[in-house]
């Protein structure tokens, strides 16, 4: 049997709006019966106007420091506990500053001997469009409502992908997160969304079915059942993220995850290993995902 998830590991170590330290996480997997459990922790701020609320005693150079330090302790971390886990290391992209994202993410990937990237969008321009309602319906007043937020936002997913090409790409419609307990997309946003598919196609990136909206009454896992389904059409590989902030996180709804998968019409989910000093993806049956 096999138990993994590539989106998350963010500790109260390295980022401010989560709990625990990075090595108690990763006991928790272990305690937990997972066989490759993968940390990502967010990319660090550029600009001040980025930092979030609970970041505002810190600068950029703050949190770029902190990233240095979670690479050095993530991978002697990977050191520690083979045999008994292995562990992958990785990080979390941001897309401001808008203009050159691509090449701060790329510059970042290079500081360290990094497994993976997780791909994802938290800002729509320079809107942050996952921290508050108010900051989202501000949003989507500066760009003519709603569903112009959406539409842009995928817009946004599909540049990050083809720009960054990641392993994994983190929440696709993290977007809705605000929506509440029953999410959907406009027609109009439609063929934004297909935009967006299509890129993680041609990135080669795996799908990361989140389960992160359970544990914030924000509706089922990301994706929402009609664009995994359409993944599922498109023969996009799909992967598991518990998007874990803290121990309690850990392997937290992630079933909920594997049976959404399984709805869609997927028999196979994929598994980030090493492979002869490689990280490649490899496909696992549903049945031997352990629920």
């Amino acid at each position: 049997m096999a138990w993994f998830s590539f989106h998350g590991g963010h500790s109260g170590e390295f980022c401010r709006h989560a709990q625990g330290t990075l090595e108690t996480i990763l006991e928790t997997a272990v305690e937990r019966g997972f066989t490759t459990y993968g940390v990502s922790e967010h990319a660090p701020k550029e600009r001040a106007r980025d930092l979030q609320s609970d970041e505002q005693d810190l600068t950029p150079e703050d949190t770029q420091a902190t990233f240095r330090a979670y690479a050095g302790r993530a991978l002697e971390l990977r050191e520690a506990f083979a045999g008994r886990l292995e562990v992958l290391v990785g990080f979390e992209t941001e897309t401001v500053p808008p203009d050159c994202f691509a090449d701060s993410m790329r510059a970042l990937r290079s500081q360290a001997p990094f497994d993976y990237v997780v791909g994802s969008v938290h800002h729509v321009g320079d809107w942050p469009i996952d921290v508050s309602v108010e900051l989202f319906e501000e949003a989507a007043r500066d760009l003519g409502g709603r569903d112009a937020l959406d539409c842009a936002y995928f817009d946004q997913v599909a540049e990050m992908a083809t720009a960054l090409r990641p392993q994994v790409l983190g929440h696709l419609d993290l977007i809705r997160l605000c929506q509440g307990q029953n999410p959907s997309f406009a027609p109009s946003t439609w063929p934004h969304i297909e935009r967006a598919l299509e890129a993680v196609s041609a990135a080669g990136s795996l799908l990361d079915i989140n389960a992160a909206p359970l544990r914030k009454n924000a509706g089922p896992v990301y994706p929402i059942p009609p664009i995994l389904e359409r993944a599922r059409e498109m023969d996009i590989p799909v992967t598991l993220g518990d998007d874990s902030h803290g121990p309690d996180h850990v392997g937290l709804n992630l079933g909920a995850s594997v049976r959404a998968i399984a709805a869609a019409g997927y028999r196979e989910i994929h598994c980030l290993r090493r492979v002869d000093g490689a990280v490649r993806p490899e496909p696992v049956p549903i049945a031997e995902v352990k629920p």
